[in-house]
């Protein structure tokens, strides 16, 4: 997967890959594994209150 942001693409590593985050905003945690790379330990949808 990749994660775009404001600056950056970033090539997402994780175990699982969850169709239903595909295009939606999300919030990923997990540790820098090089350059552009982020090995996920968690990813979920973000939400928004308003």
């Amino acid at each position: 997967m990749i994660l775009t942001t404001t600056d950056d693409a970033w090539i997402i590593e994780c175990d699982e890959i969850k169709d239903e985050l595909i295009g939606a905003n999300v919030t990923v945690e997990g540790v820098v594994a090089g350059m552009n790379r982020i090995h996920a330990d968690w990813i979920g949808e973000e939400t928004r209150s308003s």
